[in-house]
């Protein structure tokens, strides 16, 4: 299975030291030219042809779900001419008497290859630079048609074969849900449907640059000739972008896994599968070793067995799957006619199991290396193609980082011993592994049916869901304490809510709120950070702290029966934190780590800059939105100052505790009086959100972010501050504009255009005038157009296309028959009585669910004019501003201001 035997095996006795490696050495050159194209010249002159082998370092592994099969899709077009050439690649290599070529696509890399007359070299060279460099006005919306259905056929093709579906479903089942590894490389039908033509575009551009290229060539030339043709046609073609590598993920079966599997064969087939390492991991060749014992000829102990023997199979596979970051090792059993899977699963693990005991012989293993160093001496009689000279010195640069990595492997190779196998086997296949057995499926019979399929069941009404009476206490000290009971499960979630939230760091301290509140619970005067956490463990609690805009919020969350102890470590975390200048140093430290990230992520660069551009400077809420405040300030922030915001902001008389669960208000008060019974009274200071500049008339801003595959459209604007009377209705109009997968803005972008993977339209909670805010990843040459289609979505909800028709009926019934799942678990009660806590009315809870049966199309208009105001919106575009500022000066939206990281003009 796979292609590891060669390069990777070699003869007992054969090379015995290191010396005799040089009879398998490919002599070779290598140059890297400025643009990072990797050449590798391996000189042979017994025939005047030579091995032309490019390889592309991307496969499957580089997509996404959603996006699968782009690698093979693309390795299609690659055959369609070029900007230069446009009459196709088959007919050029017809043309000049090509063989042994052709284009494949990996999990890993896509290669494309063909020998060549010494004659046609250059003429060969020119054609394959051309389509590296350019391709781009070939991707064309026919051929993205055309190789579409050429690939869907191609995937027809292949499933329809006997067991075509299986090695699909292995890899979906093996690796997790986001391992690269776990799409088939062909990719999912509904994904090559849906790939557009800027995909297919951006994965050229991704991808297909010289620094991610290795191009080998063996035969009549010499390196310096190479050199000289190379660098004519290659050279001058730009680098792509930087690329991530995921260098290594081998997962780990928690248990045995079976599956069973029917399909139209003809015999029942079983497939064992057992995780193994990567491509240049020394134990690799310790499993092929093993697997060639094990299956790779008569005298192998499992074909010996189940075919010859026991007569239980007729064709008996083993090998290793060699990837770059995780292999696979596995067992492929055919079983003869009437055998059962059962008997025939019994007899193959008592093999392994023996092996795994006793190890390989020395004869074994020397069988193994003659048996596999003699397939790799005969593909290097190649130049080029699979196996050829050519293919090696590729597949080792790209993936062991020297053409000389095959050679490594040999070494490790012929060197193994007996017990080394057997360890190493033990390791990986005495490890939890994957079977699945393949019957054929039965005849199809049509059933009977009373069901009309075409009458769609109706759904009964929901219920409304009961919000809790509000209970309410305060302590001696003034805090005000407010209780839901919920006695089902003996679990508690409290929140102590208190000011010194974002909005209460001064300009020169921004990021001191959220800093302090991350810290409370990193050690108080007696308890250390460890300590703390022990403890809670042992209690089955937990406490942790946070900030938002306006509110500190610090919540527990605890068993019933442990709820006193868990409470005086609450307790003391609240009232004690020890600010050590340890833990200060590490959470400044993750800190400046964490704002340089925002700095370089493009969703987070807009976050932080636009309450500046919507509040203006010196408002409380001109910083940004992350929380996370400024480099220059977080270093500002001492000890001094984190132990004053704790005096200042945790004071009883202004702060609130939110308590859920299984607990009484008697139960409640006497727990609270007990564990904060030092805490004298006293309030934080009354702050004024005052009302932010005035918005005046629209504005562009741009920051630019060179190379950006995508553009971050951020629209915004200041409006109302929470509780207002009609604040359902704008929650629900704000639900439809941006909130749900199926909003106005998210099925315009992504859903009808493609456009972007997701777009949001919020309006955070504030205390203050709080922003409505709109964000739009988009891919870059589709900027202007997506602020067009914003900015129509904008002026829409807020009046220009009212919510009406089915829309509002959709919409309603969303709404409605969600409400059953709204205060379903103790922390939405939680939340809600932190709302409360917050000025909230319990009405506004208590009505909730009538209040949205009753919701009409008019109220919700009538909510989305007042809040939401086009002529006032400031635009902010994070991308590649060299690509994106034309079009986005043609818009007219208002003039136009080019923006450094900090906030300042260009």
């Amino acid at each position: 299975m796979g292609r590891f035997f060669y390069c990777c095996a070699v003869a007992g006795g054969l090379l015995a030291q290191d010396a005799d490696l040089e009879k398998l050495r490919i002599p070779h050159q290598k140059f890297v030219l400025s643009n990072g194209l990797t050449l590798l010249v391996h000189e042979d002159h017994n025939a005047p042809i030579v091995g032309v082998n490019l390889w592309y370092h991307v496969g499957s592994r580089n997509e996404r779900r959603g996006k699968t099969g782009f690698a093979h899709l693309f390795e299609h077009f690659f055959f369609n001419g070029s900007e230069n050439y446009p009459h196709g690649f088959r007919e050029a290599m017809d043309d000049l008497g090509a063989t042994n070529r052709n284009g494949t696509t990996g999990t890993d890399r896509t290669n494309f290859f063909e020998d060549v007359p010494t004659s046609a070299l250059e003429r060969t060279l020119y054609l394959e630079a051309d389509r590296m460099g350019f391709l781009a006005k070939q991707i064309t919306a026919e051929s993205l048609t055309r190789e579409r259905g050429v690939v869907q056929n191609e995937k027809r093709q292949g499933e329809n074969q006997p067991y075509g579906r299986v090695f699909s479903r292995i890899m979906q089942t093996i690796y997790p849900y986001s391992h690269p590894y776990s799409w088939s490389t062909i990719g999912e039908m509904e994904d090559l449907e849906a790939a557009s033509l800027q995909d297919i575009q951006e994965w050229y551009r991704r991808y297909y640059g010289p620094n991610n290229c290795v191009l080998s060539l063996a035969g009549d030339i010499t390196p310096e000739q190479a050199l000289v043709l190379v660098n004519k046609y290659f050279g001058s073609i730009p680098p792509g972008p930087p690329l991530p590598r995921l260098e290594s993920w081998i997962p780990k079966f928690d248990r045995n896994i079976r599956e069973t599997f029917q399909d139209r064969v003809a015999q029942p087939r079983i497939y064992r599968v057992y995780h193994a390492p990567a491509w240049a991991d020394r134990e690799t060749q310790h499993l092929n070793l093993a697997a060639e014992a094990l299956a790779g000829s008569r005298a192998a102990r499992l074909e010996r067995r189940l075919i010859y023997d026991r007569k239980l199979a007729t064709s008996v596979n083993a090998g290793t799957l060699d990837r770059e970051s995780a292999g696979i090792f596995t067992v492929t059993v055919t079983l003869a006619p009437s055998v059962e899977p059962a008997v025939a699963e019994r007899e193959l693990d008592s093999v392994i199991d023996e092996f795994l005991k006793t190890g390989p012989t020395a004869d074994e293993l020397s069988r193994a290396r003659t048996s596999a160093y003699s397939q790799f001496v005969r593909g290097i009689e190649r130049l080029g193609g699979f196996g050829g000279k050519s293919d090696v010195l590729a597949e080792s640069m790209t993936y062991g980082g020297s053409p000389d990595a095959y050679l490594e492997r040999f070494r490790v190779f012929n060197s193994a011993t007996p017990e080394e196998v057997t360890a190493i086997s033990r390791k990986w296949l005495g490890a939890n592994h994957y079977t699945m057995t393949v019957s054929p499926a039965p005849p199809l019979i049509s059933g009977k049916t009373e069901v009309d399929r075409k009458i769609l069941p109706a759904l009964s009404i929901a219920a409304d869901p009961p919000f809790p009476r509000v209970q309410t206490s305060r302590l001696a000290n003034g805090l005000r304490v407010y209780l839901i009971e919920r006695h089902n499960l003996p679990l508690v979630n409290l929140a102590l809510s208190t000011g010194g939230g974002w909005a209460s760091d001064p300009a020169s301290k921004s990021g001191m709120a959220s800093l302090a509140a991350g810290l409370m619970t990193e050690g108080t005067a007696t308890r250390d950070s460890f300590r703390i956490a022990q403890e809670l463990e042992a209690l089955g609690g937990s406490v942790f702290g946070g900030s938002g805009i306006d509110v500190a919020t610090l919540r527990l969350r605890a068993l019933k029966g442990k709820l006193a102890p868990a409470l005086d470590i609450f307790a003391d975390v609240a009232l004690n934190p020890s600010f050590t200048p340890a833990m200060i140093e590490l959470a400044r430290s993750r800190r400046l780590a964490q704002i340089r990230q925002e700095q370089t992520a493009p969703v987070s660069m807009a976050m932080r800059l636009m309450p500046k551009l919507i509040y203006g400077d010196g408002h409380p809420y001109a910083g940004s939105l992350t929380g996370s405040g400024a480099e220059s300030t977080v270093q500002g922030v001492t000890r001094d100052d984190l132990v004053a915001w704790h005096k200042t902001w945790f004071r009883p008389g202004s702060s609130a505790i939110a308590a859920a669960g299984d607990i009484t208000m008697l139960e409640l008060i006497a727990e609270l009086n007990r564990a904060f019974v030092g805490w004298p009274a006293g309030e934080a200071p009354r702050r004024e959100i005052g009302a932010a500049a005035s918005a005046g008339k629209s504005r562009v801003y741009l920051l630019d972010k060179p190379d950006a595959p995508q553009s971050i459209v951020a629209a915004a604007h200041v409006t109302e501050p929470n509780g207002q009377p009609d604040e359902l209705a704008i929650s629900t109009v704000m639900r439809l504009f941006g909130g749900m997968a199926t909003s106005r803005l998210n099925r315009n972008l992504r859903l009808d255009k493609h456009w972007s993977y997701g777009t949001q339209g919020v309006m955070p909670d504030a205390k203050g005038p709080r922003p409505f805010l709109v964000v739009a990843p988009v891919q870059t040459d589709k900027t202007k157009e997506s602020m067009m289609e914003v900015a129509k979505e904008i002026r829409g909800i807020a009046g220009e296309r009212p919510i009406a028709g089915e829309e509002y009926d959709s919409l309603k019934r969303t709404v409605v028959l969600s409400l059953p799942g709204r205060f379903a678990t103790l922390g939405s009660l939680e939340q809600a009585l932190i709302d409360v806590a917050n000025g909230v009315a319990p009405e506004y809870y208590y009505s909730y669910a009538a209040n949205s049966r009753e919701m009409t199309a008019a109220k919700l208009n009538a909510a989305g004019a007042r809040y939401i105001r086009p002529a006032q919106i400031v635009w902010l575009v994070v991308g590649d501003v060299a690509k994106i500022e034309k079009g986005v000066r043609e818009l007219g939206f208002g003039e136009v201001v080019r923006l450094n990281a900090d906030g300042s003009q260009f």
